[in-house]
């Protein structure tokens, strides 16, 4: 369970603006956006072989902390852009026994969104690494290879 308030404070030389971010969760596995607009989603499914999978994804302003997921399960968060005031990028550290990969799950850029297919990214962990799917192809293509700790 976690709670916490942020407030950002943006002066374009003209006009201030106060930003006030609230979140609240209480044993929710999803990470929720606030306001709707311009969401963005990542999805990380587990298709080891009958292992789990142990992940730790974060941006530069949240961490959405250590999580371990069984095989066959998925777990998705979603967040919004502000593309106004800053770029967003969330990316994953992944443990698998003796493998490990780290990479951007997203990054607020139109050539890696063309790769996911939209405003959804669905990462797919496998024993020989990592595919993104794009749902615009229905394409499943491998972007990472595991390496040795």
């Amino acid at each position: 369970m976690y709670q916490y308030c942020k407030i950002q404070c943006i002066n374009n030389g003209n006009v201030s603006i106060i930003l006030i971010n609230i979140r609240r969760a209480f044993g929710q596995s999803t990470f929720k956006s606030t306001n709707g607009l311009f969401t963005r989603y990542v999805r990380i499914v587990n298709h080891l072989n009958n292992k789990p999978l142990t992940y730790h994804c974060k941006s530069a302003d949240d961490d959405l902390g250590l999580r371990t997921l069984l095989p066959n399960g998925e777990w998705e968060f979603s967040f919004d852009l502000v593309p106004i005031f800053k770029t967003t990028d969330f990316y994953c550290y992944f443990f698998n026994g003796k493998l490990q990969a780290a990479f951007d799950v997203y990054k607020e850029d139109t050539r890696f969104e063309d790769k996911c297919g939209g405003n959804h990214c669905i990462w797919t962990a496998q024993d020989d690494g990592f595919f993104l799917f794009n749902k615009g192809s229905g394409q499943n293509v491998k972007l990472h290879d595991w390496s040795k700790k």
